[in-house]
């Protein structure tokens, strides 16, 4: 009978090598290293030129201490959702707001994210919320005035001060009827007629965007629109006027 002899050391090294490369059983965990840790910090942020491009709203802002990792967001008061897009650099971003983002801007304002490193190698995001607001500007409008407007959820009141009474309200190709409201009653002076209507805004962004009018009694307004301290501009730009060619010094 043939045998053989391991030293006691031998194995005991063996059974600990073995135990080592054994699969974890289901009492054991397993040790997951923690996703680094981001710290919150403002956002430095400036508003500087908006404008209305192939139907969308462009927004241009700079940036100090920025990134070219942005992103935009509905305001906390509605639900977590990207919006736009657009591109950045460390200083800067230029994005674009289809309609219905607009819409929902207006209803919850919205917020800028930046992911970056700072100095001491720290992953940081940084945040800025941008006010966002809807308003009406006249457009050869003589007898009609917007007294007030109101904007609450998804849309927006707006109260018209004009000499009679006014029935419909068109805007961005909709026609909205008035609403019946006695607040105005008896505190007008005689003449002076008060029309209440609630717009979507849905509806405001789309007559905005498209530069379409609002008419009210065949005078014409026309929507605007704030993000953060910066109002688009949606007057019509002066014609240029050609210059006379100097033809001092030509031949013939």
């Amino acid at each position: 009978m043939l045998s053989s002899h391991v030293p006691l050391g031998a194995a005991l090294a063996l059974a600990l090598a073995t135990a080592s490369c054994a699969a974890p059983t289901n009492n054991e965990q397993v040790a997951v290293p923690a996703p680094p840790v981001e710290i919150d910090e403002p956002l430095s942020l400036s508003v500087d030129a908006l404008d209305i491009r192939h139907g969308s709203l462009r927004i241009e802002a700079s940036m100090a201490d920025g990134s070219a990792d942005v992103s935009m967001w509905l305001g906390d008061s509605c639900e977590k959702r990207e919006v736009g897009r657009g591109i950045a650099t460390r200083s800067g971003f230029a994005w674009s707001l289809a309609r219905d983002e607009v819409a929902r801007a207006i209803e919850c304002n919205l917020v800028v994210r930046v992911r970056a490193v700072d100095d001491e190698g720290h992953r940081v995001r940084r945040t800025a919320e941008l006010s966002v607001s809807v308003a009406l500007q006249s457009d050869t409008a003589d007898h009609v005035r917007l007294l007030r407007q109101e904007s609450e959820g998804v849309s927006t009141k707006l109260t018209f001060l004009a000499p009679q009474n006014a029935r419909r309200l068109h805007v961005g190709g909709s026609v909205i009827g008035v609403q019946t409201d006695e607040e105005y009653a008896g505190r007008l002076p005689r003449g002076a007629f008060a029309s209440i209507f609630v717009v979507g805004n849905d509806d405001l962004a789309r007559s905005m965007l498209g530069r379409r009018r609002i008419t009210l009694l065949g005078e014409h307004f026309l929507a605007t629109i704030s993000v953060g301290s910066m109002t688009l501009d949606v007057s019509e730009p002066e014609p240029e006027v050609p210059q006379p060619i100097d033809c001092s010094g030509c031949e013939g």
